[in-house]
């Protein structure tokens, strides 16, 4: 059978057609230094640093909904108070039922005090769950518009990059960025980060309450924070690495799965099962040991603070009960103090959790604003094309004429003859539709249903009187018409 063939070789010499211009690039040792030529952001590939970016350009993205977060904050404020409020009129109870109560009046009285207090707890308790419904909220759908603007902008900036970047960067890792690590960024812009807040405003409230109850006491709390302040900075630091390691190995497996399930019919043809499987496996142990080594590193940290947390409390209690035993407090005091420090302990226990998630979604938003941060060295417009050393102007034809080739290749003596002449001495493959082109096929192939259902020279498959001999014909008959 016939067929159209075309053949091509390449240079092996190629040069890079990629924008020299970025800054920070280092040279490699070998010819491309000895040249004096930067390397670009593509070559270096992994060498390149991640940029270091801050939260607050995740948050920069939500000018838009300043105003329900104006407001979602005051209610966050208003929900930690009315939390810390409570313990305080806790204490006013236990106040109330200590007293040297025993004439009638004075018990009556006591209860009266007792359904009073009560009561407020009830009307504190209302306000701030209505207000923790509306931060919840307000915070949560701030947080979604954030993403979404997010994703938004990362894939427009990623469509708009040139082609040289999608040829040496994996789709994979580019459909992680977009999607998992946005989601992380996400999951820490709204359910946590609406928590944090939560927990930061009830621990400077808590603080308040307790400097106003007993300012001794309050300041032995706070004897272990420089302590927990060294330590959580130290782990920081290193939980961000660590789960920017984490995030980007977890890339590079799921960029293995894409090309395999891409090209699961090459790799089922070549019985490359086996291959693919060891390769996504070794990527998926890496994004293990480092997972388990989080984990374990999240498992100390948490044990130290919580130990931390509990000698403080400890060692409040027996400092606020020989001030109770010698006058200086209330018994009511003390409960309150006590639980205004369990609230407060509590908290930032929360807020060590927290922490670990935010350090992820800082790995995760270093990756995704180093994206968002790369400029592409093609401009957008399609206008402009370098011409010299200017890299400015305008492509103007003038004056140029051409025709378009608006019928069949076949049509024309001369064509067809160019065509034989180049099918001399090769296997070329012609799907037509016209008898004279297929008559002279040494092997015709009838396709029906996306089958081959006839093959043989044309003289062979008239003899056997199938489809072949019906199209054929057909197109002996011509057009009908009608008179």
């Amino acid at each position: 059978m016939h067929g159209f063939g075309a053949g091509g070789g390449g240079r092996a010499d190629t040069v890079p057609l990629l924008n020299h211009g970025h800054g920070g690039a280092r040279k490699r040792n070998d010819a491309t230094q000895s040249q004096g030529r930067d390397l670009t952001d593509l070559e270096l590939g992994e060498a390149l640093p991640a940029a270091n970016v801050g939260f607050g350009r995740v948050l920069a993205l939500a000018k838009p909904d300043a105003g329900k977060l104006v407001i979602a904050t005051v209610a966050l404020l208003l929900a930690s108070t009315s939390s810390i409020l409570i313990p305080k009129f806790g204490g006013r109870i236990i106040d109330i039922v200590s007293r040297n109560i025993t004439t009638p009046e004075g018990k009556d009285e006591a209860w009266n005090d007792v359904r009073n207090t009560i009561l407020y707890i009830f009307v504190i308790v209302i306000l701030g769950s209505i207000c923790t419904v509306i931060r919840a909220w307000l915070f949560s759908a701030a947080s979604e518009r954030v993403v979404a603007r997010l994703r938004k902008n990362l894939f427009s900036h990623l469509v708009c990059q040139e082609i040289a970047f999608f040829d040496v960067t994996r789709t994979g890792e580019l459909l992680s960025r977009l999607s998992e690590d946005t989601q992380i960024i996400k999951n820490a812009a709204t359910t946590n980060l609406s928590e944090a807040l939560r927990n930061l405003a009830t621990v400077f409230i808590g603080l308040a309450f307790m400097f106003s109850t007993s300012w001794k006491l309050t300041l032995l709390a706070l004897a272990v924070v420089p302590v927990i302040s060294v330590a959580v900075r130290k782990f920081g630091r290193f939980l961000r690495e660590l789960a920017h390691k984490t995030q980007a190995a977890a890339a590079v497996a799921s960029s293995i799965a894409e090309e395999s399930f891409g090209a699961i019919r090459t790799v089922r043809s070549f019985a490359q099962e086996g291959h693919e499987i060891s390769r996504y496996s070794q990527k998926v142990d890496e994004t293990l040991e480092l997972g388990l080594k989080t984990a374990k590193v999240v498992g100390l940290f948490s044990g130290g603070l919580n130990a931390a947390s509990t000698i403080s409390v400890i060692i409040v209690v027996i400092y606020g009960a020989y001030l109770t035993i010698y006058g200086s407090m209330t018994t009511g005091s003390l409960t309150s103090f006590i639980l205004y420090s369990l609230t407060v302990g509590s908290s930032i226990s929360g807020l060590s959790g927290l922490y670990t998630v935010a350090m992820k979604a800082a790995g995760a938003s270093r990756r995704v604003f180093q994206l968002l941060d790369r400029i592409s060295s093609m401009p957008e417009s399609g206008r402009e094309c370098p011409l010299g050393d200017d890299q400015g102007g305008e492509v103007e034809l003038d004056d140029v004429w051409f025709s378009l080739l608006l019928t069949r290749i076949c049509s024309h003596a001369h064509q067809q003859d160019a065509m034989e002449s180049l099918m001399k001495g090769r296997t070329v493959l012609v799907i037509a539709h016209r008898l004279s082109t297929v008559k002279t096929a040494d092997t015709v192939a009838v396709v029906s249903d996306g089958q081959v259902v006839e093959s043989g020279t044309h003289y062979e498959l008239l003899e056997k009187d199938g489809i072949y001999t019906a199209l054929v014909k057909r197109q002996l008959q011509g057009p009908k018409t009608e008179i």
